[in-house]
């Protein structure tokens, strides 16, 4: 691999991580050069890295070639619970087996485990599931919409009972029974529907504190 690309790489993988931690907040200008700095490198890689972030729409375009943070609405943050729960939905029509889950990891008994944690774990159910599925799109298209989740659910510790739900509901899947799961997270998804303006709320003020 040339080297530009070996740092293009690096680059990509080091801002997406910033961006996913919340380093970044809402609507905040992307700042080429800045970056370069940052990262000590030229402004190119740091320009190939914002573009594939752009591609998985993690990163907004602005006006005359620039790039900044896609804001923060709660229209945004409806839709992107709403498609997740979609994704959820059509992966489960057409699964044929559960056994590949894992069990719920242990932290999720601590009922004051890590947003951050929790925010992880989240992705890694759904995800789980979505690779049970015949279709590949689904698995795909849930990793995208959960990477554009996770500042959310970095920030739902306004759902009440938010690990216990999500063990609760990953035990479900474990059992294998179709129609309790897609019950069971269809109730998971109507929860943050229902509260979504707390969460984005959670996760504005959560930007500014960083």
């Amino acid at each position: 691999m040339a080297p530009e690309t070996v740092i293009a790489d690096r680059v990509y993988r080091e801002l997406k991580l910033l961006i996913l931690r919340g380093d970044q907040p809402p609507a905040a200008p992307l700042v080429v050069l800045a970056l370069a700095e940052r990262f000590g490198t030229s402004i190119a890689p740091v320009r190939d890295a914002l573009h594939r972030l752009v591609g998985e729409r993690l990163v907004a375009m602005q006006g005359g070639g620039g790039f900044a943070m896609p804001p923060l609405t709660r229209q945004r943050a409806y839709n992107l619970y709403s498609w997740h729960g979609d994704i959820l939905e059509a992966a489960l029509k057409v699964m044929v087996k559960f056994e590949r889950i894992e069990p719920p990891p242990a932290f999720l008994d601590d009922e004051i485990a890590e947003p951050e944690r929790i925010a992880a774990a989240s992705a890694d159910l759904f995800t789980q599931i979505c690779a049970c599925s015949p279709n590949d799109e689904h698995l795909d298209a849930v990793s995208i919409v959960g990477e554009r989740l996770h500042t959310l659910r970095r920030c739902e510790s306004v759902v009440n009972r938010q690990a216990e739900e999500l063990r609760e509901v990953w035990t479900i899947v474990c059992e294998g029974n179709r129609r309790a799961t897609r019950t069971a997270i269809s109730h998971y998804h109507k929860r943050r529907l229902a509260r979504v303006d707390q969460i984005v709320s959670a996760a504005l003020l959560a930007s500014i504190a960083d």
